[in-house]
């Protein structure tokens, strides 16, 4: 029997009951392990293994090997308990790519904290909201970043927020630094301290998530979900298909969940070398992949897009073993096309801050697996159901539920945003709609907000997105509906072309026509754009298209 949850929580509330998460326990999904173990025991096993390597803009290239990145965290943690910081206190890192954001997580870790990241190119409203959420009684910034002053801008979150009691600023120097604020190469010299293990079921990090509404929620992890995340998705891979060992380059932001949980967690978990770079830049990317070797690399299908315009697809020496492919929909293709293109395992998969990838395709399943977002990882469960939460058949579209040991426990301090999200029986809803095939394989369809609804008839976007992803001119594209009186909805194709290319809208219905897409779901307005709007991790944000074609509507 392990410590109540209610204890282990702090007493926040989850659906998640004793008797399952003992469950959990008995059959091997929770190990009773921390999260700073895993790295003590990697840098114990492999010191001299190169661990973190940072490519930095406008700086030489840093390296650290395992007993360098242990001593680094055990140094962050010490530092941390030096400014204030005990047992459940929460940390905010708010850090471009920089190896100095792996020692900080893992120290946090060590000093029994939460953490809870943000990505460093928020502005002050959407940092301000996960500070105050979260609580937290430090916040990481960089003096500043790409033309933001964030030394300014926690100053102002300062002010309204009482509870951020330190600052703690990297690079540049101490000089003009408040009280409250300090260097932190003015905490070189804290001396070390010791730290008992936190308990594996505590909340140790928030990944923080907007709702319907736009409110944040501190999606509430242990080291007990996160762990079983890694070990669940390395054993579904297999290891060997990631590189022995694993290089993987860390482009997704580590203060989103892809990047600290698959970029730094992950990475450490199978003893690998993470490959750091603070900004994204496709030529930048691939001539790093060559000199450091990469074998591995988590992102959205923009990244992948974008490198199969580089010279590294159709280079017989690209050292790639495996990409996995996911945050957003996946053209049903491009996992063939790039894996030709880099002689690489093309991965599509399915997760979410919630729950971590718990549906990934693998080589150990046929090919035509690709075809799909792939099958469960060993523990986890999915259901697919209709309006009225009935099971449909197989093939059949509907609202995607998961559960399984890796699960959200809960969004901090969010009772009504917890019980909105899971059904009886630990089901979460995921916002995701989807089909799962007589083979267990999972097919994204899209968000639920993004179905398009065309006089009562469902419009299936990623076939449609499929099909414009795979036209000559086109570099990239989103599907999006905009209202209309009469059907309620229409769709219409957003898209990037070659700078050289012209395309219409009678032409390109013409080709969707001739690869057999069904009238009734051709786009019915074509908007040319010099570039998709993205986030930082590379999802296409299609709420923005969406105001920008009805805004357009006559």
């Amino acid at each position: 029997m392990g410590t109540p949850l209610a204890e282990s929580l702090g007493g926040q509330h989850t659906p998640l009951t004793d008797a399952e998460a003992d469950a959990f326990r008995a059959a091997g999904w929770w190990q009773n392990r921390t999260i700073r173990s895993v790295l003590s025991e990697t840098a114990a096993r492999y010191p001299d293994r190169p661990a973190l390597v940072g490519h930095r803009t406008g700086a030489p290239v840093v390296r650290q090997n395992y007993r360098e990145f242990d001593a680094a965290a055990h140094h962050a943690a010490s530092a941390l308990a030096a400014v204030g910081v005990g047992r459940g206190d929460a940390v905010a890192l708010m850090l471009p790519n920089w190896i100095e954001y792996a020692a900080l997580l893992f120290g946090i870790n060590e000093a029994g904290a939460v953490y809870a990241g943000i990505p460093v190119s928020y502005g002050e409203r959407q940092a301000a909201a996960i500070l105050r959420r979260s609580k937290a009684k430090v916040l990481v910034i960089p003096r500043s970043w790409r033309g933001t002053d964030h030394l300014g801008l926690s100053r102002n979150l300062r002010a309204e927020l009482p509870h951020l009691e330190t600052v703690i600023v990297l690079g540049d120097g101490p000089a003009d630094l408040r009280a409250g604020e300090i260097a932190w190469s003015a905490l070189d010299d804290v001396p070390p301290r010791e730290f008992s293990d936190p308990d594996p079921s505590a909340i140790c990090y928030l990944g923080f998530t907007s709702g319907t509404t736009g409110e944040p929620k501190g999606a509430m992890h242990t080291h007990d979900t996160l762990l079983y995340d890694a070990r669940a998705l390395a054993d579904h891979l297999g290891p060997e298909t990631l590189g022995d060992p694993m290089v993987q380059l860390v482009a997704s932001p580590v203060g989103h969940h892809t990047g600290w949980m698959w970029g730094v967690l992950f990475t450490t978990y199978l003893a690998g070398t993470g490959v750091h770079v603070d900004r994204w830049d496709p030529d930048w990317g691939t001539r790093v992949i060559r000199e450091e070797g990469i074998t591995t690399f988590f992102g959205a299908p923009t990244f992948l897009q974008d490198m199969m315009r580089t010279d590294l697809a159709g280079d017989p020496t690209c050292p790639l073993r495996c990409l996995v492919i996911a945050g957003s929909s996946v053209p049903r293709t491009l996992p063939a096309r790039a894996g030709k293109a880099f002689g690489a395992y093309i991965a599509p998969a399915w997760g979410m801050t919630e729950c971590g990838i718990t549906v990934s395709c693998t080589p150990a399943e046929p090919d035509d697996i690709q075809c799909t977002d792939g099958s469960l990882v060993a523990g986890s469960a999915a259901r697919v159901v209709d309006e009225l939460g009935r099971d449909v058949p197989p093939g059949v579209t509907g609202e995607l539920l998961m559960k399984g040991p890796g699960m959200v426990l809960g969004y901090y301090d969010r009772p009504d945003a917890t019980d909105n999200a899971f059904l009886p029986g630990m089901w979460f809803r995921t916002g995701d709609t989807a089909s799962i095939d007589s083979n267990g394989w999972v097919s994204l369809r899209g968000r639920s907000k993004d179905i398009i609804i065309r006089g009562g008839e469902n419009i299936p976007v990623t076939d449609v997105e499929t099909l414009l992803f795979d036209h000559p001119d086109v570099l990239n594209a989103a599907v999006v509906a905009y209202p209309d009186d009469r059907l309620g909805e229409r769709a219409a194709a957003v898209l990037v072309i070659r700078d050289d290319a012209v395309l219409d809208l009678p032409g390109l219905c013409e080709y969707l026509l001739a690869r057999g897409l069904s009238k009734h779901y051709l786009p019915e307005r074509l908007v040319l754009l010099d570039e998709l709007p993205v986030t930082q991790s590379g999802k296409i944000q299609k709420f923005k298209l969406r105001e920008l074609v009805s805004s357009q509507v006559p």
